[in-house]
């Protein structure tokens, strides 16, 4: 597949692939699709956000609550696997299932810059699918956008994915200075505190964050920060617990790289978020019917909260 291509079938789930590998025992029925991608074998098939996968050719994806890894990655194959998987989906609003038959093939990746648009008026609402490089600049240019057009009583935070640390003290940045929002410790007990980027102009805006099990990394790292330095309201479900600290590499004999994190991280109240996650202030899961219908629940206890 050319660089600029995405290879698979385009079905973005709800447990994410990571999340599913490396905490299987946290993961909960049903699988459904959280997104497709646009141009994707998935999207030509008709497979929408909201459906519920009850079987992957033939086999269910949960058996007696425990994920049944086998059929589940099939959903997500790498280039040169190209089997057809035939996929049967439940629509949540009507219950009527159908079948699908996909094969994964290359597909366009299209870019999706950061984007920002006003709820009710005066409630800013960024999505963060990821804290990649540059990533903390666009929310905050996209929340600057925002503020040309109307005067913020709040802002509304839509976390998933993973990303880099950097981008998180950036963003951080917006919203506190000058207090750690995470520890980098040896396992003799050394710590180094990581503090928000105080070159980061504050916003002074009432924050609400949304997660959901599906958030790692980064991710976990920022909602962390946000609920232990009392920086907003956390709405959603428990995130992944996958976290590990700054990776340093390390070269084998035969050329190759080994990364490994030599240093473990702590968050901002010392607590342990690597196995654990991060819980919600406010525990509200978005289900299946919810992403069918439009439907957000965090979005409105998020506008709820920020407008009371």
């Amino acid at each position: 597949a050319p660089p600029s291509d995405i290879y698979g079938l385009g079905i973005n789930t709800s447990p994410a692939p990571g999340v599913a590998k490396y905490s299987t025992a946290k993961t909960l029925p049903p699988a459904f699709v959280a997104s497709v991608d646009s141009r994707s074998p998935a999207a030509r098939a008709g497979v929408r956000t909201g459906d519920i996968i009850t079987a992957v050719d033939g086999a269910p994806p949960f058996t007696d609550g425990y994920l049944s890894p086998g059929p589940f990655y099939l959903l997500y194959q790498t280039y040169p696997q190209q089997q057809t998987v035939r996929i049967t989906l439940r629509w949540p609003v009507t219950g009527a299932t159908r079948t699908v038959m996909i094969t994964p093939a290359a597909y366009p990746a299209l870019a999706q810059p950061v984007t920002a648009r006003l709820l009710d008026g005066d409630i800013g609402y960024v999505p963060i699918p990821a804290f990649d490089p540059g990533t903390a600049s666009q929310v905050l240019a996209a929340v600057t956008g925002l503020e040309k057009t109307a005067t913020l009583r709040g802002l509304i935070l839509d976390l998933g994915g993973g990303g880099s640390p950097l981008g998180v003290a950036q963003l951080l940045g917006a919203f506190e200075h000058g207090t750690a929002w995470a520890y980098d410790c040896t396992v003799a007990g050394q710590c180094t505190a990581d503090y928000p980027d105080a070159s980061t102009p504050l916003l002074h805006l009432p924050l609400a964050v949304l997660v959901n099990g599906d958030c790692v990394s980064a991710c976990e790292e920022f909602s962390a920060a946000v609920k232990d330095l009392h920086l907003g309201t956390l709405i959603g479900a428990r995130t992944a617990g996958i976290i590990a600290g700054p990776a340093e590499g390390w070269a084998l004999d035969d050329g190759s790289l080994l990364e490994l994190p030599p240093r473990h991280e702590l968050g901002a109240d010392h607590e342990i978020i690597n196995g654990i996650g991060v819980a919600p202030d406010d525990y509200i899961p978005v289900t299946p019917w919810d992403l069918a219908t439009g439907h957000d629940p965090d979005i409105a206890k998020a506008l709820a909260l920020l407008k009371g």
